[in-house]
């Protein structure tokens, strides 16, 4: 019989670096880490914290392969339902199913626009007079106060979602229109997500009016496309860290027989999209923010039968091969330039889409920033 002093200890498991733990878990997807702030309390405090939470997001939107990427999906029904799906899923099967999302504001019977994204915050306007910031991914929201603008018949609200890098602060634009007086008064208000108030700022330039429903956030710039007393249509571009305004110039474009051109973005970049001769759909877009020389035609997509009922909406995304993601009567379509063809991609669960947006799965928290 052998002693204890005979017995054979086993090595010890070896441990982990932080260093190394942090790397893995910052590579994760926002559902694992959620369900990992509860192994203890060490993991709890890492993924809970401002560095760990900014390198987890510029480690989800710097990624090219829309892996960490989903689209918002507003449904055509009566009441507001919110669906949500994998871009990847979208480009690479035939059918894909939609989760159900709970929207924080209950109306059931009042569809509340999408505002924008940004580094996966969702922005919605409630009723005109407020806005909720909202992140799906970890289901944190935060409605903002009112507004308070002096409302009357004919009176709309234009906002905008973006971010100031250097106050390292979300906000949102408000540009409140009154096409009653004369040249279309404009009232802009700012909203900041740190003070959780707004606050006014210079109003837009005399005379320029804007006629899409949303700012588009580029650079550190929101971008409008905007109605003017001196000329058919301008981009106006608000700085967000200055709150100034200035003039984007759109590329030399084919004006006669066009639409009114509209704005996105694609890949970080500014677009400009118009219908030619209600048989094309035209993108342009600005590879360097600001330089007119920059914009390039980026696709041309035929339209589908009956144009003069139907116009593309988006466009949404563009996947690695350069298939281009629209709408068009009320479902998702793909376009690839590269034969010409369109995809249909089947989305279970769903009778048709009012509404569409991109956003990236964060840990951003609109409470605590």
């Amino acid at each position: 019989m052998s002693s204890s002093s005979d017995q054979v200890s086993l090595p010890s498991l070896p441990s982990i670096p932080d260093e190394l733990i942090e790397e893995i878990l910052s590579r994760l997807p926002v559902r694992s880490l959620l369900q990992f702030r509860s192994v203890c309390k060490s993991w709890m405090s890492l993924i809970s914290d401002p560095y760990f939470v900014k390198k987890h997001l510029n480690l989800s939107t710097q990624s090219t392969n829309l892996t960490r990427h989903r689209i918002i999906l507003t449904d055509t029904t009566a009441e507001f339902h919110l669906k949500s799906c994998p871009l990847t899923s979208l480009f690479n099967n035939p059918s894909t199913i939609c989760e159900d999302l709970n929207y924080p504001v209950k109306n059931k019977f009042r569809h509340d626009g999408i505002v924008g994204s940004c580094n996966g915050l969702l922005c919605f306007a409630v009723k005109g007079d407020s806005v909720l910031l909202w992140n799906p991914s970890t289901r944190v929201s935060k409605k903002s106060p009112p507004l308070c603008n002096n409302w009357r018949p004919g009176c709309f609200t234009n906002f905008g979602l973006g971010y100031d890098q250097k106050n390292d602060d979300y906000k949102v634009v408000a540009v409140f229109c009154d096409p009653n007086v004369y040249f279309a008064e404009t009232n802009v208000k700012v909203y900041s997500m740190a003070s959780n108030s707004w606050r006014k700022i210079q109003d837009f330039p005399h005379g320029v009016t804007p006629y899409q429903n949303s700012g588009k956030f580029v650079s550190g710039t929101l971008n409008w496309a905007a109605n003017s007393s001196s000329c058919l249509w301008i981009i106006v571009s608000l700085d967000l860290h200055k709150e100034t305004y200035n003039e984007i110039l759109p590329p030399h474009y084919e004006k006669e027989e066009c639409s009114t051109p509209s704005l996105g973005t694609l890949k970080g970049c500014l677009c400009m999209n118009y219908d030619y001769k209600k048989s094309y759909f035209v993108l342009w877009m600005m590879k360097e923010y600001g330089v007119r020389e920059s914009w390039v035609k980026m696709v041309t997509i035929p339209y589908l039968p009956n144009p003069e009922d139907f116009s593309y909406s988006g466009p949404y995304c563009v996947s690695d091969n350069g298939e281009v993601m629209l709408m068009f009567e009320f479902d998702l379509i793909l376009y690839d330039p590269r034969d010409q063809s369109f995809k249909y991609p089947k989305v279970h669960s769903g009778k048709g889409w009012f509404d569409a947006e991109v956003y990236a799965e964060t840990l951003l928290s609109p409470i605590k920033h």
